[in-house]
């Protein structure tokens, strides 16, 4: 097992860091850069990446900055090695709860080499899933120790602390209280049988055993409404979200049997799930639930298995809360566990009494991992940079705004014009209506000097947002650029009306105001700017200029000196001064 997790993830020491998230999470976060600092720590409980709290995963890469810095090899080193960790730990679990040795090695084996979980290993942002998976093995094994070894309190509250360590990883584990209650069913057979009254108290008590995990899954859950960003999708209505649900649900599992075209981004559909597919996944998910059922005393692992699976997934469908992709691939980290246990017992029970199959079953297995470590290999090559990235989903999803987007981006931070003005330009026809791609598209037309082009798009963006704050400084520093400083203070006043508090933007329309003949009001933007930011050295340095303009020599230098204090080599700030008379002299200080 090993030997496949590193034949496979061997490549990611050469991966570089992804400006998709690592920025975020990473390399551009000095909480985390810092290594493990007392204000890290306090961050990561109180805050958190993006105001979200899962701190176990921050602090994980807090770990690798103080070890590795910022050699992204060591990052994803501990990603795999924690997928390895996991995976050794669910067959060793999995087979002291079943007492099964080779289908816990061929569920382990899965696990450690599906494509699907090559999101989770190979992306470092993603540290969270990896993380959250190791505490989830590591909590079933202290459970089952529980269960096996005395009832007693210290071991429940080894169980305890453990899940809670799981969800300060990631809150998708909140469903593993009833993960445990199917694991009572099936393979602890804690479930009493017999007389109904028996069944029905015995369920009762197990119910009662796990309030004090769901009480804890519920306290996470509350931070995590509380804390995750609200995403505009939320307007979508009830059937539209539980549509998209179950024909993911359907996706999943047809990803999971064949997983090929997996995609970092999956977009949702335009106009959401066809009739046929919504009724196919619903039909599917019925006749297969009630199979489930109806099998549950011959085939008990196949209701195990099957409800694992949709118990997992069912907090990450949308139906709740539904951002801007239809599925993601790392959903399936431990979900898929459920499905690997319904289909691996099942096919060893019909070969329990089938002498001949066994090795037909045995070479079966084989193959199968054989092919599924060979499609992780190929698809973790895609998460080699953001380029490669988004090209490939490109090439196996349709309609997929966000790949657009992410390589229109890339090819406008390489310098590649024509092709980030195409990319945005194909964003746009897919979400016309999408402020930012407009302000995006002007930013490389204004680089290509395409002004007047870039002008009409960042109009368009107002149109759509009137407060978009982005659009009127862009336009504002537009039309300055090209010489029409009396057009530029509309929009620029506007943009000081909506962020009032922005230093930049009033010593933007301070400009607008200098270049237009108004050294006065200019100077008023100036200082006002300064008000708000006194360590400003753009605003220092234009003050500067339009005193001098209206003879204030002394107070122009005094600015001067000041960008250089700031800045030590402002060419700007150092020309001036060598120009102005007495300032040589030292006469004037700073302001």
């Amino acid at each position: 097992m090993l030997l496949a997790i590193g034949a496979i993830y061997a490549q990611t020491l050469g991966f570089g860091f992804l400006e998709f998230d690592d920025d975020t999470f990473v390399y551009n976060n000095p909480h985390v850069t810092a290594g493990l600092t007392g204000e890290g720590v306090r961050w990561a409980f109180a805050e958190g990446p993006l105001g979200e709290w899962y701190p176990l995963a921050p602090l994980s890469h807090m770990l690798d900055c103080q070890l590795f810095g910022l050699e992204a090899w060591g990052h994803h080193l501990t990603s795999v090695l924690v997928h390895a960790a996991t995976s050794i730990a669910l067959f060793l679990v999995w087979w002291r709860y079943t007492g099964e040795l080779w289908p816990s090695a061929f569920v382990a084996g899965v696990f450690a080499v599906h494509p699907q979980h090559v999101e989770s290993v190979a992306w470092v942002a993603e540290r969270k899933d990896v993380l959250s998976g190791l505490f989830f093995v590591l909590t079933l094994g202290a459970y089952l120790g529980y269960v096996r070894r005395g009832q007693s309190a210290w071991r429940y509250l080894l169980v305890l602390v453990l899940f809670a360590l799981g969800l300060m990883s990631k809150p998708m584990i909140v469903t593993l209280p009833a993960v445990l209650l199917l694991l009572d069913y099936w393979p602890l057979g804690r479930v009493a049988s017999g007389e109904a009254e028996r069944g029905a108290a015995s369920l009762r008590w197990l119910v009662l055993e796990k309030l004090p995990l769901v009480a804890l899954a519920a306290a996470d859950g509350w931070i995590t409404v509380r804390t995750h960003a609200p995403v505009d999708s939320l307007v979508l209505p009830w059937p539209t979200r539980i549509e998209n649900g179950l024909v993911a649900f359907a996706r999943y599992a047809g990803q999971f049997f064949y997983p090929v075209d997996l995609a970092a981004f999956y977009p949702l559909p335009p106009a959401g799930p066809s009739p046929a597919q919504v009724a196919g996944a619903g039909t599917a998910l019925v006749l297969l639930t009630a199979a489930a059922v109806l099998g549950r005393q011959r085939h008990p692992y196949g209701l195990v298995g099957w409800c694992w699976y949709l118990v997992m997934l069912a907090p990450v469908l949308g139906v709740i809360k539904l951002g801007e992709l239809a599925m993601a691939d790392r959903y399936m980290y431990l979900p898929s566990i459920g499905l690997s246990v319904a289909v691996t017992w099942g096919v060893a029970r019909w070969g329990a009494n089938r002498p001949a199959a066994r090795e037909l079953i045995g070479g079966g297995a084989a193959i199968a991992l054989v092919l599924l470590a060979g499609c992780a290999a190929r698809q973790t090559a895609f998460w080699h940079d953001d380029e490669t990235l988004w090209r490939h989903a490109l090439a196996v999803t349709r309609d997929n705004a966000k790949a657009e987007a992410e390589l229109a981006r890339l090819c406008a931070e390489q310098g590649r014009d024509v092709e980030a003005i195409a990319g945005y330009r194909r964003v746009l026809e897919l979400e016309p209506e999408t402020c930012a791609w407009h302000v995006n598209l002007a930013a490389v037309l204004t680089h290509a000097g395409r002004s007047d082009e870039a002008v009409a798009e960042l109009r368009r963006a107002l149109a759509i947002d009137p407060k978009a704050v982005d659009g009127y400084v862009s336009i504002g520093r537009l039309l300055i650029l090209n010489a029409k400083p009396d057009a530029a203070q509309v929009p620029l006043a506007r943009a000081v009306e909506l962020v009032p508090r922005s230093a930049e933007v009033r010593a933007d329309l301070g400009l607008a105001l200098a270049r237009a003949g108004k050294p006065d009001e200019a100077i008023a933007a100036y200082e006002a700017a300064l008000a708000l930011d006194p360590d400003f050295v753009p605003a220092h340095v234009r003050l500067a200029d339009a005193l001098a303009t209206v003879n204030r020599t002394a107070e122009a230098i005094g600015h001067y000196r000041r960008a250089l204090e700031l800045e030590p080599q402002n060419p700007r700030a150092r020309t001036e001064l060598d120009r102005l008379p007495g300032a040589e002299r030292g006469q004037e200080s700073s302001p």
